[in-house]
């Protein structure tokens, strides 16, 4: 029976929803991928609806997987053209040069972001200071500026 139900399903092909729900995908961004070109045009039933081959739903895994690791559409259309073609070596090694630029570019937002914690750790800390000692003080009018002032970390 399962073999039957997949016999018919690569003969008359997947609608939308029923690719969408294989691979783990909203049909919406099934459409998306075919307008941009990851996806091509699918063929159509006599009634209109799209219908796709089992090839087009590893294709989308593909791509699945090249989005975990924070590649751009651009990037992986490109990945996926090498794949499609049979280059499987050259995919290889391009996947590699861009997973090592995407390891750079974490390395870069790690150290932004720790400074970024250490500017507002220090701000913190002179902030409640500022409380600290201006308990008791009323302050004039007009003359909070504790937002407005730099406490000398490194501008963005």
């Amino acid at each position: 029976m399962l073999f039957k139900e997949s016999e018919r399903r690569m003969k008359s092909g997947l609608t939308i929803g029923e690719l969408a729900r294989e691979v783990r995908l909203n049909p919406k961004t099934i459409r998306y991928y075919e307008e941009i070109g990851l996806l091509s045009k699918p063929r159509r039933s006599e009634s209109g609806y799209r219908l796709y081959s089992e090839y087009e739903a590893g294709r989308l895994m593909l791509v699945r997987r090249a989005k975990i690791l924070g590649l751009s559409l651009a990037e992986i259309k490109e990945l996926v053209d090498y794949a499609i073609d049979g280059h499987c070596n050259t995919l290889e090694r391009r996947l590699l040069s861009l997973v090592e630029a995407k390891l750079v570019e974490i390395d870069q937002k790690i150290m932004d972001l720790n400074t970024f914690r250490e500017d507002l750790t220090r701000y913190r800390r002179d902030l409640s200071k500022k409380l600290e000692s201006a308990c008791n003080e009323t302050p004039t009018p007009g003359s909070c500026q504790c937002i407005g002032e730099e406490t000398g970390g490194n501008e963005k």
